[in-house]
């Protein structure tokens, strides 16, 4: 039901029709500082500017009428808005004003925006504009009529192979398409992946998104992401990677089957300590009744070695295609 899921509410399922409340899992205080390093929320990048509480929330921004709040993240808040020029719902994403660092908002959420604009995929949420009023930035977006990935699990529990097979088909070819932009997605989990009512699998949320190409990074590398899906190289403090974005589709898949994660940890600095350690619980020893196909994807992409992980997203997206297609040959 909701828009992008933007570090924010991840209930189970709700009634389109019903007025969602917004929760802020991200536990930040009203400065915007972190005040857990919980391994199932996001951490922001290390340089994230502090600022003040929000006014409140506006009821219309520029053209867009009808604001209700849905969700909120460290970044701002995100509203289920009308376009009325286009007469059409859409998704608002309102960054923080922060009058001593409006640059560096600016420089977040046009990130976002021209990330996001780059691609054109189905699996992809599609960005309609970016603003700057009222002191903050705004970007709208498609309104996404479904729920997450997290609330599908914890509201049905551990999934089947072959439907977490084509989730994670649809959630490859997305972030395939997003590598070839040049894009790198860095916060692949639970909560940034909806499920449209009807089925449609969209990757969103690109607030932490780095541009794959050496010239165009920062001179050293950010720590950011949510820690229980960071890849081993990441939680080092190394550069993110092709290679990392694959692993984290890899402890998404693993969830989806399992209802956990590959390490079991509360925090960020329990989570390094597991890695350091070896102590991962292999995928087929929670679920030895997994097809060996589903099992040989998800091992391979959480392989603790980068050159060990599938080269591109589009090749682990064809290794979970062909235990649909194993499937449907069976069937018939």
């Amino acid at each position: 039901m909701v828009s992008p899921d933007f570090r924010q509410s991840s209930g189970a399922p709700r009634n389109s029709n019903t007025n969602p409340k917004p929760v802020d899992v991200d536990s930040h205080d009203t400065k915007g500082r972190l005040m857990t390093d919980s391994a199932t929320s996001t951490q922001p990048c290390a340089d994230a500017p502090v600022v003040e509480a929000c006014e409140p929330p506006p009821r219309s921004w520029g053209h867009l009428s009808k604001l209700r709040k849905i969700g909120q993240g460290v970044f701002g808040e995100v509203y289920h808005a009308w376009d009325a020029l286009l007469e059409r719902e859409v998704a608002l994403k309102l960054y923080r004003e922060a009058a001593e660092q409006l640059d560096e908002w600016a420089r977040f959420g046009l990130q976002e925006a021209r990330s996001l604009a780059r691609v054109r995929h189905p699996n992809v949420v599609t960005v309609y504009g970016v603003d700057y009023r009222k002191r903050r930035l705004g970007v709208w977006m498609e309104y996404i009529q479904g729920h997450t990935l997290e609330a599908l699990v914890r509201a049905q529990g551990k999934l089947g192979a072959l439907e977490a097979a084509r989730i994670g088909f649809d959630l490859c070819s997305a972030v395939m398409s997003v590598h070839e932009r040049g894009i790198l997605h860095r916060d692949i989990q639970s909560k940034n992946v909806m499920c449209e009512h009807g089925g449609r699998i969209v990757l969103m949320d690109f607030g932490l998104s780095q541009d794959l190409r050496p010239w165009r990074r920062d001179s050293a590398p950010r720590f950011c992401g949510t820690p229980l899906y960071m890849a081993p190289e990441v939680l080092r403090g190394e550069w993110a990677s092709v290679q990392s974005d694959i692993y984290s589709i890899g402890v998404l898949l693993y969830r989806l089957v399992t209802g956990c994660f590959p390490v079991h940890a509360g925090t960020l600095k329990e989570v390094r300590l597991k890695y350091q350690q070896e102590d991962i619980t292999p995928l087929r020893e929670r679920r030895p009744d997994l097809p060996e196909p589903y099992l040989r994807a998800v091992e391979r992409s959480l392989a603790p070695c980068q050159e060990d992980r599938f080269a591109t997203a589009g090749e682990m997206g064809e290794a979970l295609l062909a235990l649909s297609e194993q499937a449907n040959v069976i069937a018939c």
